[in-house]
């Protein structure tokens, strides 16, 4: 049996890995649940741990160095429509996202997987000129010898001030965040989408899009010895998601819930019994699309091919 050690988020998708109902097959897995920051490029560059959920971002913008020592397998372990994390500062005259054009608008880091999406969504749908906007990053982020793109105006928030202060002052127009700023958090935040249910709704039966936030790397040495923990770990997080797929089944009639079956068939109706879809063969074409935002927004020199991303026992997912 071989000792493994994997970090991730409490999620309920992770659930039956987490209290050990599922085992990977071949593996003796220590699991670190990391409730505050999961996701966290932290533990993964200081090689904490031998599988370890990622920024996705940031792993793709890693893909001309290879320099993390990590590889991905097709298990993304967050998905989140970001529409309904774009704020504003509702005095600043936003209307529409084209009204963001020429402003000033935060976000985390040009590398944000959140912030990816975000602007592909508002560039391929609203009209966003991404290169009329100055860029206010709340931190700043790089790999390997990356420079910014001679278009992209980027600033760096200054140490101890907070995006959040500066949308709410009118320094910053708008925000791409991870953040809960609105509703009712404070009275010159709004979200640019204040129906963003439907706008999401719209989005993902438009384009067929789960927008990828986090996936799952293991460490390349590791593989390159041991090539079946790939498997072993994809499988494993799958029957995780079936176990949790069940428990679903069962909480639509007694969730404690008013509206909970309805939503449930909801989604079921739009997005299929595993809505929440890993595998290679599955979510090529969401990948691919980050692929082609990141290599867009000038953080790889070339765009890389979904193939490229992943270990190879992997891609007959």
């Amino acid at each position: 049996m071989l000792k493994l050690t994997m970090t991730c988020g409490p999620y309920d998708r992770a659930r039956a890995l987490i209290d050990k109902r599922v085992e990977p097959v071949g593996i003796e897995l220590d699991l670190t649940v990391n409730p505050k920051n999961p996701g966290s490029p932290v533990y993964a560059l200081e090689g904490k741990f031998d599988a370890a959920e990622f920024y996705t971002g940031l792993f793709m913008a890693d893909l001309p160095y290879r320099s993390l020592g990590y590889t991905a397998i097709p298990i993304f372990v967050k998905r989140m429509f970001r529409h309904s994390y774009i704020y504003i500062n509702n005095h600043s005259g936003i209307k529409k996202p084209a009204d963001l054009n020429g402003r000033r608008v935060g976000l985390q880091s040009w590398f944000t997987s959140a912030g990816i999406w975000a602007r592909g969504a508002l560039e391929d749908d609203w009209g966003l000129d991404i290169r009329s906007i100055t860029w206010v990053a709340q931190r700043e982020e790089s790999i390997g010898d990356w420079k910014p793109p001679s278009w992209l105006k980027l600033e760096i928030v200054p140490k101890g001030v907070e995006q959040f202060d500066l949308l709410a002052s009118g320094d910053i127009q708008g925000a791409l965040t991870t953040r809960l700023w609105a509703p009712n958090i404070h009275p010159n935040i709004d979200f640019l989408f204040p129906d963003y249910g439907e706008v999401e709704r719209d989005y993902y039966i438009r384009t067929g899009m789960f927008p990828i936030m986090h996936t799952l790397v293991i460490k390349t040495a590791l593989l390159e010895k041991e090539p079946w923990v790939a498997m072993s770990l994809f499988d494993a997080w799958m029957a995780s998601k079936q176990a949790l797929y069940d428990e679903m089944r069962w909480q639509r009639v007694h969730m404690t819930a008013l509206f909970y079956r309805a939503l449930r068939e909801e989604e079921m109706a739009l997005g299929g019994d595993d809505f929440y879809r890993w595998g290679f063969k599955a979510c090529r074409a969401e990948v691919d699309k980050m692929l082609e935002y990141v290599h867009r927004y000038g953080m790889v020199p070339r765009k890389f091919e979904p193939e490229e991303m992943f270990h190879p026992s992997t891609l007959e997912t």
